[in-house]
């Protein structure tokens, strides 16, 4: 059975001298029925009319609106309720939308009804599409999606009728809206479409429109150039060895927009490119915000490729030397663990960070097999080495395991991904985490080098490397700046 909300909260207060007492809340609201406990309230009403669960008294697995002396659930017979909460169309036993029928039927209507074409049959290969939204496992939600957002009838429609093709070209055409990305990668999930990286597609898409931003020919061609030859080959690169990441897409692209800005910059000192002085570097780097630093990947590029002297190009900080105190890492520690003020998903990944140094962009790309989970512990594999998590984060997991966020839709209700994200078969982004966790105090690079900083000062940087997965240059960098001495360490990962 699919999981039921709770009724919307009342928004009025009871009144004592209008109502009587509801057998089950002990509130004074309108009586909406009596059964046999006694008078009961709309509220109390509504929510008995979706309760799902075990029949205490004989073990029916259904709807159990009534409750026993105990307030333990009971069946219809055993509770002897007046209701008929089986549905007309399909038979099963569960919570009605309207007419005697259930919320399943009613969505498959509304998709059927949308996705039909002239002849009002759903084409073939509109099919995986149909079912996948009909089966989602919260069919209300699908329901108030559908007819709350009047951008998804509308593609629907026009999948339907034939006015738009099940194509990713189709679909580029259309306005870029989330809608449209939405059903876009519901479509690849479920094979109506051939599978694309999509921040590949999204930058190819990006650069093209970035272009007209260029005040010249010249300075287009090559921004063009550095897009095309530079970003996109090295994204393409990416793809093909696994999804784009993140972090990738989002420094090409703001390599790219500070590389315009450089261009027009210069234009209106009226400079070319090929005419770049030291003098200019400097000036670009000294009259403006902190952003024009990364113009430094470009302006590399262009003095490998001849476009420009062989100037010299300040190279930028990227915060790597970021710290908090111990103590201050401590307070964030038992923060996580101690007190719920943030959902489960990012106190879990925030341990991972502060109690193993791992980067965030590793941390949701973990999935539901890299845990392993049982009666007295559970392990998370870091690299190619299983880590046992301590108490209470071990139970943070199990209980994140029983009900991962984000299933209850058609995207993601067969996810793989310990932490599932919002757009169809993608783990959760990166950035939603970080800026949770950035909201919450806690600064996610400072945290992570504070971690490593510490760890070093317990174990050898090699053994940490290879557990915790980071190269071993990198560990023995963190070992250097928190002055511990692992100079003499001799590895026992060294191969003889």
């Amino acid at each position: 059975m699919s999981p039921t909300r709770k009724p919307r909260r009342r928004n009025q207060p009871p009144d004592p001298d209008q109502h009587h007492a509801c057998a089950r809340c002990k509130d004074h609201y309108p009586t909406a029925a009596h059964w046999p406990d006694g008078p009961v309230c709309t509220f109390c009403y509504q929510a008995a009319k979706r309760a799902e669960g075990t029949c205490m008294a004989c073990g029916h697995i259904g709807m159990v609106p009534g409750l026993d002396e105990d307030h333990m659930p009971l069946c219809l017979r055993c509770s002897e309720i007046p209701l008929d909460l089986t549905c007309t169309r399909c038979g099963t036993e569960t919570w009605l939308a309207k007419a005697k029928t259930c919320w399943r039927c009613l969505l498959d209507d509304i998709v059927r009804d949308l996705l039909s074409g002239p002849d009002g049959v759903v084409l073939e290969s509109l099919e995986p599409l149909a079912t996948a939204i009909v089966t989602m496992p919260r069919a209300n939600s699908g329901v108030t999606w559908i007819r709350a957002n009047p951008k998804v009838r509308e593609l629907l429609a026009a999948l339907g009728d034939g006015s738009v093709d099940p194509t990713h070209e189709a679909l580029d055409a259309l306005p870029r809206t989330r809608t449209v990305e939405y059903l876009r990668g519901l479509m690849v999930e479920h094979g109506v479409v051939p599978p694309r990286d999509r921040l590949l597609a999204t930058y190819e898409r990006w650069l093209h429109d970035k272009l007209a931003t260029t005040v010249d020919d010249d300075s287009r061609k090559i921004v063009e150039r550095f897009g095309r030859w530079h970003h996109l080959r090295k994204l393409r690169e990416y793809a093909a060895a696994g999804p784009v990441r993140t972090g990738s897409f989002l420094r090409a692209k703001q390599s790219t927009t500070v590389a315009i800005s450089f261009l027009n910059w210069l234009n209106e000192r009226g400079t070319a490119l090929a005419d770049c002085s030291q003098h200019d570097i400097d000036a670009w780097y000294a009259t403006g915000p902190s952003t024009r630093q990364h113009a430094e990947r470009f302006l590399y590029w262009a003095r490998s490729n001849k476009l420009t002297p062989k100037l010299a190009v300040p190279r930028h900080t990227t915060g790597t030397h970021e710290l908090i105190g111990e103590t201050e890492r401590l307070h964030i520690i038992r923060t996580l663990l101690l007190h719920d003020d943030l959902p489960a998903v990012h106190r879990i990944a925030g341990c991972l960070l502060t109690l193993y140094g791992q980067s965030i962009t590793r941390i949701v790309a973990l999935t539901i097999d890299d845990v392993r989970s049982t009666s007295s512990a559970v392990s998370v594999k870091l690299t190619d080495t299983w880590v046992e998590l301590p108490e209470p984060i071990s139970h943070l997991l199990r209980q994140h395991l029983e009900k991962r966020p984000n299933t209850n839709t058609a995207s993601n209700a067969t996810s793989r991904w310990l932490f599932p994200g919002t757009m169809p078969g993608e783990h959760l982004n990166r950035q939603t985490v970080i800026d949770a966790l950035r909201y919450a105090g806690i600064p996610s690079r400072a945290v992570r080098n504070s971690t490593w900083q510490q760890l070093v000062r317990q174990a050898p940087p090699q053994v940490l490397a290879d557990a915790l997965g980071i190269s071993a240059t990198t560990a023995m960098q963190h070992a250097e700046r928190a002055g511990a001495d692992w100079a003499r360490y001799a590895s026992i990962s060294r191969k003889p």
